[in-house]
């Protein structure tokens, strides 16, 4: 039952990012990533940072990884975040790629319409034989964002080569990374100038719907 659980759910997510990809869509795509971007870390703290080897695969699931459909209850929403998603969304379109479990799903997509008031797209990754970082990057880049959101700098070293823009929610760890197209911000309305600036000099259609 659990795994046709997660085959209707991989199929709906599909469904809708390749809407999301497709030709015809009326204004650039924005995603985010969920904690440490939208979410808040337990805490309010975020544990990673620079890896040599944050595209190969794990030898071993992390502890937590059975624990997906529970481990995200009670999380608090980022300062600024819902205003500042707001903001973009009215915009932007914006979707969520996250790197966690697909059993999180339910609570995931619960939380987004609760605390945010919003249903976008979400992706999720499917087994813990994936590094985060890795997921995303292979994720994100087929969708064509204009911009995403993230707290992680492996994962943003690694898009900065793949998508037009990152944007790093600042940590004390992910400190030390630089590229032209890496903007780092304390908040998610930070990235709104840049956004339509950036919008605008590619002719990109991003007005209200």
């Amino acid at each position: 039952m659990l795994e046709g659980y997660r085959t209707r759910a991989l199929e709906r997510q599909t469904h809708s990012f390749r809407s999301m990809g497709g030709v015809g869509r009326s204004r650039p795509l924005v995603t985010f990533d969920m904690d440490g971007v939208l979410s808040r870390n337990p805490w309010g703290i975020n544990p990673g940072g620079v890896s040599s080897d944050a595209t190969s695969p794990p030898r071993l699931p992390r502890p937590t990884w059975p624990l997906e459909r529970w481990l995200y209850l009670r999380r608090k929403p980022m300062p600024g975040a819902v205003e500042g998603f707001h903001a973009i969304a009215e915009r932007f379109e914006c979707a969520i790629v996250s790197a966690r479990g697909e059993g999180s799903r339910p609570l995931t997509e619960g939380w987004l319409a609760d605390t945010f008031g919003v249903s976008p797209p979400v992706r999720l990754r499917s087994s813990w034989r994936e590094r985060s970082s890795a997921f995303k990057a292979r994720v994100i880049p087929p969708l064509k964002p204009l911009a995403h959101f993230e707290d992680d700098p492996n994962t943003a070293l690694l898009l900065a080569d793949r998508i037009p823009h990152v944007f790093l929610v600042d940590w004390p760890r992910n400190r030390g990374i630089e590229r032209d197209n890496i903007h780092r911000i304390e908040r998610i309305s930070d990235a709104l100038p840049i956004l339509e600036r950036v919008a605008g000099e590619l002719g990109l259609d991003e007005s209200r719907a």
